[in-house]
């Protein structure tokens, strides 16, 4: 980041010298980079940007910030036509901001939580619910293996290795991107342990271990044979978009439609350890989530068809 996009050490608004002073932006700039995933840095630097920028032009303070200018701008966003993930995003940057240098987080404030529940349940009536990636299922992970063939190319067995792996780990595209050789180690029994070094949800780096199933092991085998290259540095070498495009475009070549990204092994990891009735804290080991709360999202249409035993 580079003081967030902005120019001048201090931006100027219609009332004044407010905002940002350089010191502080470098402070946050700093904050933000070493507690956050690359992705997440993009996401926030875009954010605070925008929020800066009503700032100036609304005669409001940046930093420290009024509630009740963030619940205005956080109205104007949503009148916009912006997502509810958008708007938690802004709120997140904020907060972030404020907690980086020591200001109290207008965020937790009542009129920016009241605001911001109101903003939701419009959407909700709206109809804008967020749309879930299409999942990576057994039976989609085997449509895509008969569609590749028999995967004798580069290419064909790298998207095959990355489908097959991400649909059993749950890794998201930006793991999958910076996966390396040296965190994948094969058991006696064909299977494998995955150690995942760094993820969103793991910002201290403490790491956790994942199982691989025996296939997506095979699929790693002859991705590896193929390539012609000692094991070692980046398994695939694709940035996380790319990852994520590749997902796509196998799945589309096997006939499966739209939809698909580099979450889809998520959700289907999580469809596939509740169809075969794994326990809540098994699923949540394997998808490092912190909560149930996620897998229920994902598996909101197999719980729903428990109905149909009583039905």
């Amino acid at each position: 980041m580079t003081r967030f996009d902005h120019p001048t050490p201090t931006v100027k608004t219609t009332q004044g010298a407010v905002a940002v002073e350089g010191s502080v932006a470098e402070r946050l700039e700093s904050a933000i980079r070493d507690s956050k995933a690359p992705a997440t840095i993009r996401a926030y630097r875009a954010a605070w940007r925008k929020w800066v920028e009503w700032s100036a032009a609304h005669g409001a303070r940046a930093m420290p910030a009024r509630p009740d200018a963030v619940a205005l701008f956080l109205a104007e966003r949503a009148e916009e036509g912006k997502s509810v993930a958008s708007l938690r995003l802004a709120v997140a940057t904020i907060a972030a901001a404020h907690d980086a240098v020591g200001h109290a987080n207008p965020c937790a404030d009542r009129v920016v939580k009241t605001a911001m529940k109101g903003l939701v349940r419009q959407a909700a009536q709206a109809g804008a619910s967020q749309k879930q990636a299409a999942a990576l299922t057994v039976e989609a992970v085997e449509a895509i293996r008969h569609a590749l063939g028999d995967c004798e190319t580069p290419i064909k067995a790298r998207d095959m290795a990355i489908v097959s792996l991400l649909a059993c780990t749950g890794l998201r595209r930006s793991e999958a991107a910076a996966l390396e050789w040296s965190q994948i180690e094969a058991e006696a029994d064909g299977s494998g342990r995955l150690c995942v070094t760094r993820s969103k949800t793991d910002q201290e780096g403490e790491g956790a271990v994942v199982a691989v199933i025996q296939s997506a092991m095979r699929d790693l085998e002859r991705w590896a044979e193929l390539q012609g290259r000692d094991r070692q540095g980046p398994v695939f070498g694709l940035s996380g978009r790319q990852v994520s495009r590749r997902v796509a475009a196998v799945a589309k070549a096997a006939g499966l439609g739209e939809g698909f990204s580099g979450h889809s092994g998520r959700v289907g990891m999580a469809i596939t350890m509740l169809r075969n009735q794994a326990p809540s804290a098994t699923i949540m080991r394997q998808g490092r989530w912190n909560s149930e709360r996620m897998i229920s999202r994902y598996g909101r249409n197999e719980t729903a068809g428990e109905a149909l035993r009583y039905l």
